[in-house]
């Protein structure tokens, strides 16, 4: 593998009167990263990290690493980040990494560069100017409780809007029926509930976490994952981000009505479901070598509820539902549970369990 080669410069600035909402946090030597992955951005990268600039919270570094745009993106995070040191546009040999790998070596320069706690940003949204101030007083609190080597996630709601910004649902777990403040392991391993726009993690997951496997589906189920297994998880009902919706987002906001009848009536989403659930057993296996690997103490049943869920097309069909009622593994919607456990059901033993 090639070694990095990190061009950063400048130091943190400090600006005078912080918004009371940021006084639930002490930055007292604390570092603040976000890491924003662009690729071929250009359209609205420049109005989101405006976003970030009037948070009322501005003690923060930001790290921008392209993927090899075609358009000038990368021009246009030059420029800002000539005016303002806390952009750092992140250059090394790499080349196109995709999201995941893009994220992952993003994180991998704020593991570098010291940071406490970590944002993740996409290239195309807007942040509420009190996001950063909330999220990190929701996840210091957090740590006041549970202790700093505990890996924490703290994420919230979003707005879902279209690309001029026009309101198009004010909370997108509603709007796609999620359940984030119930959400457990069980749910997890089958059923993402976090965005990565929207969530904040401590060094700790951080650290954990790091590197991205690149077999996992997404790098915010990933730390979802981690946090729900390991650590602790806490969700923000206020929206804090507006989740623009455009025809270039490769994952975007999508009705459950939507889901179910875009599922429904096409074969092509079938088989896209079948290759995500096959993914997330590699996903799961994933994470039980991650906890094996970093030697966590992990209670048994966490531990056979993974286990179980990376190894069940190991067991006949007729015992696959059972297994998975047995270890509270599901997804969230009585609907999509049946669905989910009819296709584990109809999968093939063994040969497609890799």
């Amino acid at each position: 593998m090639k070694k990095a080669r990190y061009k950063l410069s400048g130091v943190l600035t400090a600006t005078d009167g912080i918004d009371d909402t940021s006084s639930r946090f002490d930055p007292m030597g604390q570092r603040v990263a976000i890491v924003m992955a662009t690729y071929n951005g250009s359209r609205f990268v420049e109005e989101q990290i405006r976003s970030i600039q009037s948070q009322s919270f501005p003690e923060w570094l930001l790290y921008v690493r392209d993927d090899g745009s075609r358009d000038d993106t990368v021009q246009k995070v030059c420029q800002i980040e000539r005016v303002d040191d806390r952009v750092k546009l992140v250059r090394d040999d790499f080349g196109n990494q995709g999201t995941i790998g893009n994220f992952s070596t993003l994180m991998k320069v704020a593991l570098e560069e010291g940071a406490d706690y970590l944002f993740f940003s996409d290239q195309d949204d807007v942040w509420h100017p009190d996001k950063l101030a909330i999220m990190l007083g929701a996840i210091q609190k957090l740590e006041l409780v549970n202790g700093k080597p505990t890996p924490l996630l703290v994420h919230c709601d979003l707005a879902v809007v279209d690309e001029q910004l026009h309101p198009v649902a004010d909370s997108f777990v509603r709007y796609s029926r999620l359940s984030p403040t119930t959400v457990e392991l069980g749910v997890l391993l089958c059923e993402n509930q976090v965005t990565g726009c929207a969530c904040v993690i401590n060094r700790s997951l951080l650290e954990l976490a790091s590197p991205i496997p690149r077999d996992v589906l997404m790098h915010d189920w990933w730390l979802a994952l981690l946090a729900s297994s390991i650590g602790k998880i806490e969700f923000i009902s206020k929206p804090l981000v507006m989740y623009r919706q455009h025809f270039s987002n490769v994952l975007g906001a999508m009705t459950f009505g939507q889901r179910i009848r875009k599922f429904l009536f096409s074969v092509q989403q079938w088989k896209l479901q079948m290759r995500i659930i096959r993914r997330s057993f590699i996903q799961a296996a994933q994470l039980e070598e991650r906890i094996k690997e970093r030697e966590v103490a992990l209670s048994p049943i966490i531990l056979r509820q993974i286990n179980s869920y990376s190894r069940i097309l190991n067991f006949a069909s007729i015992k696959r539902a059972s297994i998975l009622r047995a270890h509270k593994i599901g997804r969230s919607v009585s609907i999509t549970r049946l669905v989910f456990n009819l296709l584990i059901m109809i999968m093939a033993r063994k040969k497609e369990a890799k």
